[in-house]
């Protein structure tokens, strides 16, 4: 599935965003950090797409600090509206994982790592994906930086590695222009989700391709 991330700061128009996301996306995910002034529940109302909340830590690429408490408000409504998915950062800790698994039923807790730095050693990334499956993790996601596309086969590898070892789908690629190529290959790897931008708009991350170009190149290689 092709998730698209929303990155306006106005709800305004990061609603007129979603409804533009929704003719190219399967999923669409709503970057709370991004927005002045964070919403939820108004984005249930322009769109039928699943929906994926974050509210992105400063120190994983977050567009804002907010106080972690308030992170974990906005997440929580987000379940409590049924939302597809909440992404929540690993580091965010025990206590934060458990607080936001208290009310979750139909929605996914995605629990997330990122590195803007580079590429940690594979061992590393592994005992990534071991905490997100014992902190009761649905689907994990662990995105590095690739400096080479070597770097991004590294974070690829951990696909079927934590498929076949930990029952745990994967969301893994690599970020920056070394590591384009891996947003596409993954899923063909069995990651769940793989991101992208709104054409013409802004990107949430480094190396991130515009939904409809990067259709167009899973359509070639499958």
């Amino acid at each position: 599935m092709i998730c698209v991330s929303l990155v306006e700061n106005k709800v305004s128009s990061a609603l007129s965003a979603c409804e533009r996301a929704s003719e190219v996306a399967d999923v669409v995910e709503v970057r709370l950090d991004a927005l002045e002034e964070p919403q939820v529940a108004p984005f249930f109302r322009v769109t039928e797409k699943p929906l994926l909340f974050t509210c992105r830590a400063r120190e994983e690429g977050g567009f804002q600090d907010l106080p972690l408490e308030e992170r974990l408000s906005l997440l929580k409504e987000a379940s409590r509206l049924g939302a597809f998915a909440i992404d929540l950062e690993l580091a965010s800790g025990p206590e934060a994982i458990a607080e936001v698994k208290k009310g979750l039923q139909k929605t996914r807790l995605i629990l997330s790592y990122h590195d803007f730095s580079g590429t940690p050693a594979e061992d590393e990334l592994r005992g990534k994906a071991e905490e997100m499956k014992a902190s009761g993790a649905k689907w994990g996601k662990i995105v590095t930086t690739a400096r080479r596309p070597e770097e991004a086969l590294i974070t690829l590898s951990l696909i079927s590695w934590a498929k076949r070892e930990l029952k745990l789908p994967l969301i893994a690629f690599a970020m920056g222009e070394a590591g384009k190529f891996s947003r596409a290959v993954c899923l063909l790897l069995g990651s769940p989700l793989t991101y992208a931008s709104l054409p013409r708009s802004c990107r949430a991350a480094p190396g991130q391709i515009p939904a409809d170009q990067l259709r167009e190149v899973l359509d070639i290689l499958s």
